[in-house]
């Protein structure tokens, strides 16, 4: 809750000071004056002081009237340079502590941001020396710094925990106090134009659905925000999951092995079909665990042999020789006709896309013609009549000879031919990405047997010259080889298992979550929710008939769930829903307003929500609203006993119409007498 207690203006011109003080009540407070006396002034200052004026369509001074920061006229004629101008705002919250902010217009030592906050009355109570809190606004920090951020401030202040969402970019943001504010205030520019007209945008999606869900206290928010919660968890384990699929990919390139069975989106692992890297030796797969204990085999069969010497080998050498020869010749050949393969479906692919894209742009300008033929449009061309622009003799879009009867397809059917040849390209492109990406994977491990088989080759020849006494050096490098080989594959191992964990992990967290998005309601409206949107529902009908709205039915307008705001349905199909606002008068729709803004007060007062029992507006009376129907406005705000209502109004400065309107209402009358900003002494002017 937040009651407005009392506002100081101070206006220090080149003639002396100027300003205006008023007092305001609980209850039902009407603020009258002429046009041009101030109204909006006095509004705008309010909004100012509590960091709102984004609603008017700024920030800072830029904002307020240049009667508050460049020219004070009075009186008539009389003009006065402004020097310096402050505002003072004194407030309360549901527990009647009370705060005094005080904020610069115009000064040469304070920016606009800067604003003090005082712990007690200073405009109404007697103590005139409170120690102030410097805090900030409209900057880094605003509505998050503990010590300095004054939103957090008036946050916590009006006993408010706005929730965090998500904007557009995907984003976890907390919902601005500023996009609260439109649900309660609405100033006369821009404010009657829609439903929350004035609320800054900040990239919210939904953002009316967002704040509505915050007034009224909605389970729905929970609800979504276990939804959002998912979604970002889901977002984080697609990106772990694919540093993890890189990872193990890297590793299996590293140990000349093949990854398989590991998708590229998160999956649920299960025992039939194990994540594992297969790695190749003649011509047999083995995974890691296998293929260690195959070295260990050599390596004892080894470790058992006597090592021969070179002259007891040189015939099983040469012979050696020229096996890995012809064997190297035919993988080269091999490796040179793969490459060849995969260079052709590169450049295949290459074409592939060139084609998508043109079929797309295709599509898009056939879709562009088939948008205007709808709307009614003719094309004055001759082509499009099949007529050449400069000799006028008919021409066919055609090879076929001119007796040949053809019939051009429809831009319809182009459409759906189009996108049969998308879908079908789309089909070629997935195809050959799959197959150049095996045939990569061949070539690695091509290229590592070769480099593999011509390491042995330059071991034999190089034996084969060596001193015939010696013991074969290439039986006992063969066998530091494969130690080597069991130590690397040990550590590979460790590493693989590493990752293998990791994956398990993942896998079920996917899978929670997965369950997680099963459990979620399909209808996130709870039986509490419902009975807050019905109670919403049955007083803006209610507030329409009082408000005399006559566009639209009350039978056919209903609460939208999806935004919360008023529809009007088609012919009563609650399928067929639109705007409200398309379907009323100009005039009907500032009731409608009048409607939805008391019913959302009605509502949190019925349900004891978030709303802060505090309604401002700004010339209520728009679109030359009858009497009577302005005298039902008031006479419903006039009602509202636990809220404040500060109502700006000229009554088309005309004291009969001022008293036909209020005639028999409680209120409390603030009035401007000719100018709101009057020259004053030392003593303030109160009213």
């Amino acid at each position: 809750m937040i009651k407005i207690n009392a506002i100081k203006i101070e206006v220090n011109t080149n003639s002396g000071l100027y300003g205006a003080e008023y007092e305001f009540t609980k209850g039902f407070n009407i603020i009258r004056g002429d046009n041009t006396s101030g109204k909006s002034s006095l509004f705008q200052s309010i909004l100012y002081c509590l960091g709102f004026e984004e609603l008017i369509g700024g920030k800072n001074e830029k904002t307020m009237q240049s009667v508050l920061k460049d020219i004070v006229e009075y009186p008539k004629g009389t003009i006065h340079r402004v020097l310096q101008s402050f505002i003072l705002l004194e407030f309360e919250n549901k527990q009647e502590e009370i705060v005094t902010v005080r904020r610069s217009v115009i000064s040469s030592s304070r920016a606009p941001q800067l604003v003090d906050v005082y712990k007690g009355a200073l405009l109404t109570g007697q103590n005139k020396s409170l120690i102030s809190q410097p805090m900030f606004i409209h900057d880094k920090g605003g509505a998050s710094d503990d010590i300095y951020g004054f939103h957090l401030f008036l946050e916590k202040f009006l006993g408010w925990d706005l929730p965090y969402v998500f904007n557009k970019a995907g984003e976890r943001r907390k919902i601005y106090i500023q996009q609260v504010a439109p649900s309660f205030i609405i100033e006369q520019k821009s404010g009657w134009s829609d439903f929350f007209a004035t609320m800054p945008f900040y990239g919210l999606t939904n953002k009316e659905a967002r704040v509505i869900e915050f007034l009224l206290n909605l389970d729905v928010y929970e609800n979504l925000q276990i939804r959002q919660n998912l979604n970002t968890s889901k977002r984080i384990l697609d990106d772990k999951w694919d540093r993890l699929h890189r990872q193990l990919f890297r590793l299996a390139e590293k140990g000349g092995g093949k990854l398989v069975n590991l998708e590229q989106k998160p999956t649920i692992l299960n025992k039939t079909n194990p994540i594992s890297i297969l790695l190749s030796q003649d011509n047999q797969n083995y995974s890691i665990p296998d293929f260690i204990e195959l070295q260990n085999e050599r390596l004892v069969e080894l470790e058992t042999r006597i090592i021969p010497k070179v002259s007891e080998r040189i015939e099983q050498n040469e012979a050696k020789i020229d096996s890995i020869t012809d064997s190297i010749n035919a993988v080269t050949l091999n490796y040179e006709l793969l490459s060849e393969e995969v260079g052709f479906d590169k450049d295949k692919l290459k074409r592939y896309e060139a084609q998508l894209e043109s079929l797309k742009e295709d599509l898009r300008k056939n879709k562009g013609a088939q948008k205007v033929k709808k709307l009614g449009a003719e094309l004055d061309s001759k082509m499009a009549n099949d007529l050449c622009p400069t000799c006028e003799q008919p021409i066919k879009d055609s090879l076929l000879p001119s007796d040949i009867e053809q019939n051009p397809m429809l831009i319809e059917d182009n459409i759906v031919f189009i996108e049969a040849q998308i879908k079908m390209i789309k089909v070629y492109i997935e195809g050959l990405e799959f197959s150049i990406s095996e045939k990569d994977e061949r070539i690695n491990r091509i290229r590592m047997n070769l480099s593999n088989k011509r390491q042995s080759l330059r071991e034999l020849k190089r034996e084969l010259i060596a001193d015939d006494r010696l013991p074969s050096e290439l039986e006992i490098e063969k066998k530091l080889n494969i130690k080597k080989r069991i130590e690397f594959y040990t550590k590979y191992l460790e590493d693989f298992n590493e990752l293998l964990d990791e994956a398990k992990q993942l896998s079920r967290e996917h899978e929670q979550l997965l369950k997680d998005q099963e459990n979620l309601p399909k209808d996130f409206l709870s039986l509490d929710d419902r009975k807050k949107l019905d109670y919403l529902s049955i007083q803006f009908k209610r507030l329409l008939s009082d408000f005399d709205y006559k566009s639209k039915s009350n039978d056919f307008i209903t609460i939208s769930t999806d935004n919360y705001l008023p529809l009007a349905q088609k012919g009563g199909d609650a399928n067929l829903s639109y705007d409200l606002k398309f379907d009323s008068s100009a005039s009907d729709f500032i009731r409608c307003i009048w409607a939805y803004t008391c019913s959302l007060y009605l509502t949190s007062n019925k349900f004891n929500t978030n709303h802060p029992n505090l309604l401002m507006f700004d010339e209520p009376k728009q679109q030359d609203i009858s009497l009577s129907h302005f005298r039902s406005f008031l006479t419903e705000l006039s009602s509202y006993e636990g809220a404040q209502i500060l109502l700006f109004a000229s009554f088309e400065n005309s004291d009969e119409s001022y008293q036909n309107a209020t005639k028999d209402l409680e209120f409390n009358l603030v009035f401007i007498d000719k100018k709101l900003i009057k020259p004053i002494g030392n003593d303030s002017l109160a009213s």
